[in-house]
C-alpha cells in the first residue's frame, strides 16, 4: 500500500513538472538593466545618487498581461564617481524587489511600462546603520521596441522609479534612469 501511495506521489510531481516546463519553455524571459540618478535618503536629507539595477522577467501562466519582474537594486552617493574626493564612508541603499509589470504598444516602434509591487531596502545611509526597510515602489517608462515584431531582441527606453519603505529609517529613493532590456 505504501509503494502505491508512493507511485501517486510520484506520478503527481512529474506530472506537475511536465506543465510548468512546457508553459516556461514558451514563455517570454527577459533580462535587463538600468543606470540613472536620483536621490536617496533614510533618516537623512535626500543625497544625489546614482542608481543602478538589474532585473529578470518572465510569463507565467497566471496572467498574459501581469508580467513578474525580480531585480536588485543599487544605489550610491555621486561623490563616489568623483576624482580626489576624500570622504571615508559614501551612504548608499540596496535592495530586492518583485514587481508587476504591465507593457502596452503605444505604435509598432514605441511602448510604454507601468510597474508596481514591493521591495526591500537596505538602509546604508550612516555607517554605523544597517537596517532592512519594507515598501513599495513603482516605476513608468517609455520606450523603442527594436525587436521588429519578433519575440527576441532588444527593447530601451527612460524611465523613473520611486521605492519607499513603512518601518525602520524610512528608507526611499527616486530615479531617472535610462534602460535596456533583451528578450530571449
Amino acid at each position: 500500500m505504501k509503494k502505491n501511495a508512493a507511485y501517486v506521489k510520484i506520478n503527481f510531481l512529474v506530472i506537475i513538472f511536465l506543465f510548468f516546463s512546457n508553459t516556461f519553455a514558451q514563455a517570454k524571459f527577459g533580462a535587463g538593466g538600468y543606470i540613472g540618478g536620483g536621490v536617496i535618503s533614510g533618516n537623512t536629507p535626500n543625497q544625489s545618487a546614482f542608481t543602478s539595477s538589474v532585473f529578470f522577467e518572465f510569463k507565467t501562466p497566471l496572467s498574459d498581461n501581469i508580467i513578474p519582474r525580480f531585480s536588485f537594486f543599487y544605489a550610491q552617493d555621486f561623490n563616489r564617481l568623483l576624482p580626489g574626493t576624500t570622504n571615508k564612508y559614501y551612504p548608499f541603499l540596496k535592495g530586492f524587489s518583485l514587481k508587476g509589470i504591465a507593457s502596452q504598444n503605444i505604435s509598432e516602434k514605441y511602448f510604454a511600462e507601468e510597474g508596481i509591487g514591493f521591495i526591500a531596502l537596505n538602509d546604508r545611509t550612516f555607517s554605523d546603520v544597517n537596517e532592512w526597510n519594507f515598501g513599495a515602489v513603482t516605476s513608468l517608462l517609455a520606450g523603442f521596441d527594436l525587436r521588429d515584431n519578433l519575440n527576441t531582441g532588444w527593447r530601451l527606453g527612460g524611465g523613473i522609479e520611486f521605492a519607499f519603505s513603512f518601518a525602520n529609517t524610512f528608507a526611499k529613493y527616486f530615479s531617472f534612469n535610462v534602460q535596456g532590456e533583451y528578450y530571449f
